[in-house]
């Protein structure tokens, strides 16, 4: 990691909106990486005015397309509503600017094809944090090991629900949890098992549900969907079976390898046996950056392989917007499902 204030090229930015989530986690992790902001943009110029005071920021647009044809930048920050990532990239790539959004990338597969046509050789990441996670990566890492294969089954437990209008909610392109937050675990779970094939939706009378998913490589994946369950509490989890193991990650900050013990049922008088298992996690009594929840929810790490890919000139490997449109097809087809099979094309 290399703070701004040491950087010795920063990349010149400019962010189009700056409300919660931007104040609360985009502009502050942006201390963290190579980059001088010079430009904002938001249709609430009062509060850009104001945010630019703090930070800094010498121009203020009260549209990103004032700002695209006017500031001194090479790349743009998305952080609006996903209805807008389209007509807002698509501008940006025409403006030969890089582009970053926030997660989902859009609304519908339909518009992801869009960017995808107007992309040409522009930098793209869409943020889908649990795809960044170091705990994602590191399990990523253990389930592509030769001696873990094959990757059996997975699944992912996340506080959500699917309303029962969803399918008119994702036609009229209406706001709603599983658009805003569906692809959370959908991301980690399509980054850990890799392109799925086919989608079955099971719901609930009461508002629970599960997705099973088949993916490509022969693994089965089962999102719960918990509903309900309280949000404010730890409640996030990913597990795997791969080969002889398992691979656990627990609400972003801890990392789990079950390798097995020395056993014999009914003989051993052991449990500390073998390799057992090996934990990784965050640890709250260091005020470091990598315990941090920007760094272990992987915000920071979407971010950051932006910026790597562009001044290194690198094709983004994570979060590309072709991953962006095989997920945005999984979460229609999760919609659409109401327990039918869906196979992908």
């Amino acid at each position: 990691m290399q703070y701004q204030i040491d950087a010795q090229h920063r990349l010149r930015i400019g962010i189009v909106g700056v409300g919660s989530h931007a104040y609360r986690n985009i502009l502050p992790t942006l201390s963290y990486l190579p980059v001088e902001l010079t430009a904002i943009a938001d249709v609430d110029v009062a509060r850009a005015e104001k945010v630019a005071r703090q930070f800094g920021v010498g121009a203020v647009y009260q549209s990103a397309e004032d700002m695209y044809a006017n500031a001194d930048i090479e790349a743009v920050l998305l952080v609006v509503s996903a209805g807008l990532h389209p007509q807002l990239a698509i501008s940006a790539f025409r403006h030969g600017l890089h582009v970053y959004m926030e997660k989902p990338a859009a609304a519908r597969a339909e518009q992801v094809e869009h960017m995808l046509a107007a992309r040409g050789d522009r930098v793209c990441v869409v943020g889908y944090k649990k795809a960044f996670m170091p705990a994602t990566r590191k399990a990523l890492e253990i389930i592509g090991d030769a001696q873990n294969a094959p990757l059996r089954t997975l699944m992912g437990l996340y506080p959500i629900s699917l309303p029962e209008n969803i399918v008119e909610l994702v036609e009229a392109g209406e706001p709603n949890a599983w658009l805003a937050n569906g692809c959370h675990p959908l991301s980690a779970l399509l980054t850990l098992a890799g392109p799925a094939t086919a989608v079955t939706m099971h719901r609930g009378r009461h508002d629970g549900g599960a997705a099973i998913i088949e993916h490509a490589c022969g693994a089965i994946s089962n999102l719960h969907l918990a509903a309900h369950a309280p949000g404010s509490q730890p409640i996030e989890r990913y597990f795997a079976v791969a080969g002889s193991s398992s691979i656990e990650i627990v609400n972003s900050r801890e990392l789990i390898h079950q390798r097995g013990i020395e056993f014999k049922y009914s003989h051993a008088t052991s449990y500390l046996t073998g390799e057992g298992a090996q934990v990784w996690a965050a640890q709250n009594h260091l005020n470091s950056p990598e315990n941090m929840p920007v760094m272990t929810q992987g915000l920071f790490g979407g971010l950051k392989h932006f910026f790597d890919c562009v001044l290194s000139q690198q094709p983004v490997s994570i979060g590309t917007l072709e991953f962006a449109h095989h997920l945005t097809k999984v979460w229609e087809a999760v919609a659409y499902s109401q327990g039918k099979r869906i196979v992908l094309n």
